[in-house]
């Protein structure tokens, strides 16, 4: 502590200096050792307060001077919204939030007047992706429903230790999701609101793709793939592995310390690609050689998987807000965010950017109609600290997936050690340059040395598997900007493979994708995905370039 002008074997200096000593370690700002992570348990400052106010006795003899000289704590906002983990709710809560959805939302009308088409609908027309406003835009709509419900949404907690092993209650969905009745508040036994919901103007997207294996009214709910809830399906084991692989590349993009500025200062370069006020045009590539290698980046990447895992109408941005399981689900891709913000409290942010339709510092309004765009709810606004924004998250209820900046997972002892993998630079990576929105959606499943590679051999069963990267299409002609134009890099980690198999470079090991549409199962050829923007994975032991390949042939965004 000489540093700071105070001597701790010295009984005066630290009395003098006793207020100012746990002013900073309760505010956080002095760690208790070197590393700015560790910072004193509360018990202890507890601890330390008490002894203060005792009037610092030397030892037992001493005579005490009792007073306030530190108050009490400040405790929790009582007024927070706190969101929990689903499968923590006791029965009286889950029956508020189906009922709330129920009775404010009508959540099984598909009449173009019910609260919940209209809500869902923001999405089909407003959503912003593949830029630095994605997880700020998702965390607008979710407040704003909130606000019309009047209760905190619960989070379904996917990065769970064990949502990914076939055998927990916690693997493929929560269960919330999947009974088929629940008894409202007035006795009446309903229909389930969190699987019945009207589809996007009642007519689910399984029903255009797959019309063969709809029944009776599934049409006019949402559907999710059958997997979720037949047990008996062959693949069901080996498809819910498949999230080991998400949770896997939502921990790497929580050990990057920059948002979307990877050069990380300020300098010659120029100003950081997060605090450039438009992106279209694009800001010129020479300024940032490596945006890639980011946060936002690294983490929009398995959200998409998620949506094209659950399936139908999750898996289209078009039809995917009408799945009540979006709500949970994107909670959960809130709090990661939230994970990271509280981590790096002084991230640069786009701060104007404004997040239509949303109005407000609150998101508590839309207009869908004003020219006026000083009016809408900004990023800045979204990119703080969630408490200051009225809502904060309940701890989880079971062990998270975790991993170090090596790359080995935490937490339990039976994690794969993924730490022998060469560290390149951060790599090895799979890298796709040029991805812009498309219309449909489609899976690409990556494998390292094996050019037959299936269907078959999808998941991280097999030691050739580097992970999927998921495409999840607009559905809808984009005649709102919403798509950048220019195309950015994604990054997947190649670790798990190259570990497996034993890699060592120099040489570029040799990549096939296995790219499938998700409408109808088509794989596509390689032809067929090279036409496409961003389909071709490209193998880097280290950072890769700026642009790693051409961008294909410019074509309207979305199908228009």
């Amino acid at each position: 502590m000489a540093a700071y002008l105070i001597d701790f074997t010295d009984y005066d200096s630290v009395t003098t200096w006793a207020v100012t000593i746990y002013n900073h370690l309760a505010s956080r700002n002095m760690p208790l050792t070197r590393d700015q992570r560790q910072m004193w348990p509360d018990e202890a400052l507890e601890t330390l307060r008490a002894w203060i106010n005792a009037g610092c006795p030397r030892d037992a003899t001493s005579t005490l001077d009792p007073a306030e000289r530190i108050p009490p704590p400040v405790q929790p906002d009582p007024g927070l919204r706190v969101r929990k983990d689903i499968t923590s709710l006791s029965e009286a809560e889950l029956t508020a939030f189906r009922a709330a959805l129920d009775d404010i939302m009508h959540v099984g009308s598909s009449s173009p007047s019910s609260p919940w088409q209209q809500w869902a609908y923001l999405h089909t027309n407003w959503c912003l992706h593949y830029q630095e406003a994605f997880g700020f835009w998702h965390r607008a709509f979710l407040m704003y429903l909130e606000d019309r419900i009047g209760m905190a949404i619960p989070y379904w907690d996917w990065m769970a230790w064990d949502a990914a092993d076939p055998t927990s209650p916690r693997a493929g969905l929560p269960q919330a999701f999947l009974d088929e009745t629940y008894v409202h508040p007035d006795g009446s036994t309903r229909p389930n609101p969190l699987r019945f919901a009207a589809a996007k103007d009642g007519r689910s997207k399984k029903c255009d793709v797959a019309p063969d294996r709809c029944t009776g009214d599934e049409c006019r709910y949402v559907q999710r793939l059958e997997v979720f809830s037949d047990p008996a399906d062959p693949d069901r084991a080996r498809y819910f592995e498949m999230p080991r692989i998400f949770q896997e590349q939502v921990a790497d993009a929580l050990l990057f310390d920059s948002f979307s500025t990877p050069q990380g200062a300020w300098g010659a370069t120029g100003v950081p690609w997060a605090n450039i006020p438009v992106f279209t045009p694009p800001q010129p590539d020479d300024l940032y050689p490596f945006r890639q290698i980011n946060f936002d980046g690294l983490y929009e990447q398995p959200h998409d998987n998620y949506h094209g895992w659950i399936g139908y109408d999750m898996a289209d941005n078009a039809y995917t807000a009408f799945d009540p399981i979006f709500i949970s689900y994107h909670a959960n891709i809130d709090r990661m965010l939230e994970i990271w913000i509280r981590a790096h409290p002084g991230a640069q942010y786009t701060t104007q950017t404004p997040l239509q339709p949303f109005v407000g510092p609150l998101a508590t309004a839309v207009d869908e109609a004003s020219p006026e765009r000083w009016r809408y709810t900004t990023l800045g606004q979204m990119a703080q600290d969630c408490r200051r924004l009225g809502y904060d998250y309940a701890p989880v209820t079971v062990p998270s997936y975790r991993a170090t900046r090596q790359g080995a997972a935490q937490d339990k002892p039976q994690a794969a050690d993924l730490s022998t993998a060469p560290a390149v630079a951060g790599g090895p990576w799979i890298a796709f340059s040029g991805v812009r929105c498309t219309h449909d959606s489609y899976t690409i499943d990556v494998f390292l040395e094996k050019p037959d590679a299936d269907a078959g051999d999808i998941g991280p069963a097999c030691p050739n598997y580097v992970g999927r990267f998921s495409r999840i299409g607009m559905g809808i002609v984009d005649d709102k900007g919403r798509c950048i134009r220019h195309g950015v890099t994604r990054l997947m980690t190649a670790r798990r493979a190259v570990a497996a198999l034993g890699l060592s470079g120099p040489e570029a090991p040799e990549v096939t994708a296995v790219v499938t549409r998700l409408s109808d199962g088509h794989r596509l050829d390689d032809d067929e995905a090279a036409a496409l923007p961003g389909f071709v994975p490209r193998f880097h032991w280290g950072a890769p370039p700026a642009d790693t390949a051409a961008d294909p042939p410019a074509t309207p965004c979305c199908g228009g």
